[in-house]
């Protein structure tokens, strides 16, 4: 039977590093188990207050975020009995990622649909997926209450769908949109559907006009297509010969490409690694300002390297815990060419006589960095898998600078 029970080593198990700088959760894990226990306790007792609930706006979408360590933890914890009751999980980027590159290599002709649905958290339902969570009664009292209080508070209620930000939007639009998905992957000709959030992509032998007649069935479930971002690809045009199409195929943050010997190889899209690049030069920006370069040094193995985010449930299992980093969070890249390009950007930043970044640090600096910067590279992070150990009061230092970054694609 599933324990939907809230308890100081259940809410551990939902326990980051930065939550336990954020939430000054202690210093070890016996301090995180004896103030997390408090936490169970306060939420059985007392249930959850979400009116400190506050939102802030990004690319015109309100994003909740909760503050209180009550709220936090409440909501994980339903979100993960949720995922557990409904068998409802969020698709794997990197899954998807390695089944396209497949699909891509194939010989036949074949036809590729991409988009995403416009509006997706704020044109669900809501008491359509409450509902439905309501006539579960495999779900406990005490989390059904958590459901009802958290749309029950002043600024989600006046909020059209589910709310960005809040963790049990992530499994309630999973289990409202399944249906669409098992449609879509019954349509004939389809024969692979994916779907990442509100980003989808199908391969299919059918026109593909027919196909997105078909899936106006989105509108059925107060869903629509966001037409400007739909984009309709043809195999034969998968090419290097065919410029129109640039050669590639984009999708969730990543490019397929066929290499000159017909291979299929994955690199990041180009806005990431606008990204990157960005955050590299607002690194050596903000050097001047404070002339540390120990952060510089630390941010930029941040950058390049990889890290530890999550420890282990129990500290004496051979599992290292959760890993983030250039390698972890691009593990499906396959053109090194593009390792050596990152590594040559940074490179010349570091070792360069001359550019704007050159002129504003100035010389004497510049050699200090030089020296400073030997050995952090983008080929260590990615084919050695190089991890660095970052300190759990140094994540929010290491990324002030980089608030002014650009947005970037998914």
């Amino acid at each position: 039977m599933l324990d939907q029970n809230f308890t100081g080593k259940s809410l551990l198990r939902l326990t980051s590093i930065n939550d336990i700088i954020r939430f000054k959760l202690g210093r070890k894990r016996s301090e995180y188990l004896e103030k997390l226990e408090l936490v169970a306790k306060k939420i059985v007792d007392d249930g959850c207050d979400f009116s400190g609930l506050t939102f802030y706006e990004k690319r015109g979408k309100k994003i909740f975020k909760p503050s209180s360590l009550e709220s936090v933890y409440s909501l994980r914890r339903v979100n993960k009995i949720l995922s557990r009751i409904y068998k409802v999980k969020q698709a794997d980027r990197d899954t998807i990622t390695k089944q396209i590159s497949s699909l891509v290599s194939d010989t036949s002709r074949y036809s590729i649909v991409k988009g995403d649905i416009k509006g997706f958290y704020e044109s669900i339902p809501r008491e359509s997926v409450i509902a439905k969570v309501e006539s579960n009664r495999i779900l406990s009292y005490q989390n059904r209450r958590i459901v009802k209080q958290v749309f029950s508070c002043p600024s989600v209620s006046t909020a059209s769908g589910l709310p960005r930000g809040i963790s049990i939007s992530s499994s309630l639009s999973e289990l409202y949109i399944r249906e669409f998905d098992r449609y879509v992957r019954a349509l004939d000709g389809v024969y692979y559907y994916a779907r990442y959030v509100d980003d989808f992509i199908i391969f299919c032998h059918t026109k593909t006009d027919k196909l997105l007649e078909s899936i106006e069935k989105l509108k059925q479930l107060d869903l629509t297509l966001n037409y400007k971002k739909i984009k309709t690809i043809h195999s034969e045009t998968l090419s290097n010969k065919h410029p129109e199409n640039n050669g590639h195929l984009s999708f969730l943050g990543y490019e397929h490409f066929f290499d000159s010997d017909s291979s299929v190889k994955i690199r990041i899209s180009r806005n990431r690694v606008r990204k990157i690049k960005t955050r590299i030069v607002l690194s050596f920006l903000d050097y001047v300002r404070n002339k540390d370069i120990s952060l510089l040094c630390l941010r930029l193995k941040f950058i390049t390297g990889n890290y530890l985010i999550r420890e282990p449930s129990h500290p004496n299992e051979s599992s290292q815990g959760l890993m983030a980093g250039f390698y972890y969070n691009n593990k499906t890249l396959s053109d090194l060419q593009q390792i050596k390009e990152l590594d040559k950007f940074l490179m010349k930043l570091c070792r360069s006589k001359q550019g704007s970044i050159y002129r504003t640090i100035g010389a004497t600096d510049m050699r200090s960095i030089c020296i400073a910067t030997q050995g952090i590279s983008f080929d260590k992070g990615f084919n050695q898998r190089k991890v660095y150990e970052i300190a759990k009061n140094e994540f929010s230092q290491i990324k002030d600078c980089w608030k002014r970054e650009s947005n970037y694609e998914k």
